[in-house]
């Protein structure tokens, strides 16, 4: 057993390695990484993260916009499902609606003041929506008639001033007829 100690410890070593044994120093650990400056992939990702957030800012601004814009249409539609048809008035108050919504849309000197077949072709000019033939009848001859009214035509403008005041689009009246009517506004005021 002693032969078994004996082989098991290290034999002393040799004065020359000692010596190169003394020349040994411990292991010393590098120093942390700092995390100032970051590596490339950083400021990549970092350039990335603004680009993104610029564009997600922009579109939501835009939507926010566009939400603001149109507002109006669904303040229209709220108010036009709102209105009775039974009554005899309920084309008037549909008429109403949908002519605060060109004069929002269009202005006043464009479109306030038509009546009639002109304010039909108008609504027919701005939107691509056809105009129903019972709603044309209620537009024409029931709309100022209290007498006389059609609960089914009131229905059907109603439906029409809904799907118009949706599917309007702001460039579809024609310059020539905006600058006429400014015209015939403009002489007026000179009078």
């Amino acid at each position: 057993m002693k032969s078994l100690l004996m082989q098991q410890q290290p034999a002393q070593p040799s004065p020359a390695e000692q010596a190169l044994l003394d020349q040994l120093r411990d292991i010393h650990t590098p120093d942390p990484i700092g995390w100032w400056p970051p590596a490339p992939g950083w400021w990549l990702l970092a350039a990335l993260l603004m680009i993104g957030l610029y564009f997600l800012l922009r579109w939501l601004r835009q939507r926010k916009l566009r939400w603001s814009r149109n507002r109006y249409r669904k303040e229209a539609e709220r108010l036009l499902r709102a209105i009775d048809t039974s009554t005899p008035d309920a084309a008037q108050d549909i008429n109403e609606i949908l002519k605060r919504v060109a004069v929002t849309t269009y202005g006043r000197q464009g479109c306030g003041n038509l009546t009639g077949r002109a304010w039909l072709d108008f609504l027919r000019t701005t939107a691509d929506v056809d105009c129903p033939p019972q709603a044309e009848t209620v537009l024409l001859e029931q709309l100022y008639r209290a007498d006389r009214w059609d609960e089914s035509g009131n229905n059907a403008l109603r439906d029409y001033a809904i799907r118009w005041s949706r599917n309007h689009k702001r460039d579809r009246w024609p310059q020539t007829v905006q600058q006429a009517g400014e015209e015939i506004t403009g002489e007026a005021s000179r009078v």
